[in-house]
């Protein structure tokens, strides 16, 4: 359990040092740290020890913080996809905007088209993997939810 609250204080340190999130499009994470933050949760081999009361509880407690940090994490995720987004859009923006020719000419109809399409499949790609981290915090959110309840349920048996 002491662990956990490591990793609680150690992740709240990095969200409100600055350099993780400053307001600037530039301080995105990629999909990869996020799994690996995710992984050093150790939910994957997770014990729901139910033998006592008091284990019971502390596995509650330990429940509690998990979802904490993933509700922490989710949330930085879906700022870094509003983030890839926006950064997007004033590209979509600025290639229908910008001359393209030796003497300044408009772009052609095709090449907009075409150069709006690329940006997409780039956007799409970028995005899909924040998708599949959102996703898996998902999971583990509801997961976590049903092992709760199974919890209490436990304990309620027993107290009566």
């Amino acid at each position: 359990m002491g662990s956990y609250k490591f990793l609680i204080r150690l992740f709240d340190a990095w969200i409100n040092s600055g350099n993780q999130r400053g307001g600037t499009k530039n301080t995105m994470i990629s999909p990869k740290k996020y799994r690996q933050q995710i992984d050093s949760l150790g939910i994957e081999g997770m014990i729901i020890d139910v033998s006592s009361i008091e284990r019971a509880m502390s596995t509650i407690n330990e429940l509690d913080e998990i979802e904490n940090v993933l509700n922490k994490i989710r949330h930085n995720v879906r700022i870094d996809m509003r983030n890839i987004r926006l950064e997007y859009l004033n590209k979509m923006k600025a290639a229908e905007e910008q001359p393209k020719g030796l003497f300044k000419r408009k772009k052609s109809t095709n090449k907009i088209i075409k150069e709006k399409k690329s940006l997409l499949k780039d956007k799409d790609l970028k995005i899909a993997a924040y998708e599949v981290v959102e996703n898996e915090i998902n999971y583990y959110l509801s997961q976590i939810e049903s092992s709760r309840l199974y919890i209490k349920n436990s304990i309620q048996g027993r107290v009566g």
